[in-house]
């Protein structure tokens, strides 16, 4: 499998693993709590160039217009670059023979992106570390980001017979 190759199926494997944790997500918390979340990304990335990258508390700073379309379309960039980056750390054989060790402990690993850059950039602390009940927030997170990983897994094992 050459480079290109790998590039479009880890982007593949990627969106399918973020797909299946939306799904999750969305029978855990319900649609208003994935989808708030996800407008504050946006409301994030709309307000740079306003405000820059940190934030007191990007709850506090003015809504933007489409941060709810900037929110999801960087989760979903982020899941295909995940992708990319699980299938490139794991070589080939992360499609033709997946693991559910690799894809777990690649899930597990994408936890670090929220705790060390986002989290701090809302303002809201590494691993939310000024919000209360902060501990709560992070099992959510692990959680998330473990179900991201059975994500990869799955997606790689589904895709199998076309690569």
């Amino acid at each position: 499998m050459n480079v290109a190759e790998l590039l479009i199926w880890g982007a593949v494997v990627g969106f399918g693993a973020t797909v299946f944790t939306d799904l999750v997500g969305l029978l855990r918390q319900g649609w208003p709590a994935t989808n708030g979340f996800y407008c504050l990304v946006g409301r994030w990335i709309g307000s740079v160039p306003r405000t820059g990258f940190l934030h007191a508390d990007i709850r506090t700073t003015a809504p933007v217009d489409g941060e709810a379309v900037l929110g999801w379309g960087a989760h979903f960039f982020l899941g295909l670059l995940f992708g990319i980056g699980f299938v490139f750390l794991f070589g080939p054989t992360a499609l033709d023979a997946p693991k559910a060790w690799q894809g777990l402990s690649f899930g597990l690993g994408t936890v670090l992106v929220p705790w060390l850059i986002f989290q701090p950039l809302f303002g809201w602390g590494v691993a939310v570390s000024k919000a209360p009940e902060a501990w709560k927030l992070r099992l959510r997170s692990v959680i998330t980001h473990a179900v991201f990983g059975i994500g990869l897994w799955l997606s790689a094992l589904a895709l199998k017979p076309y690569f």
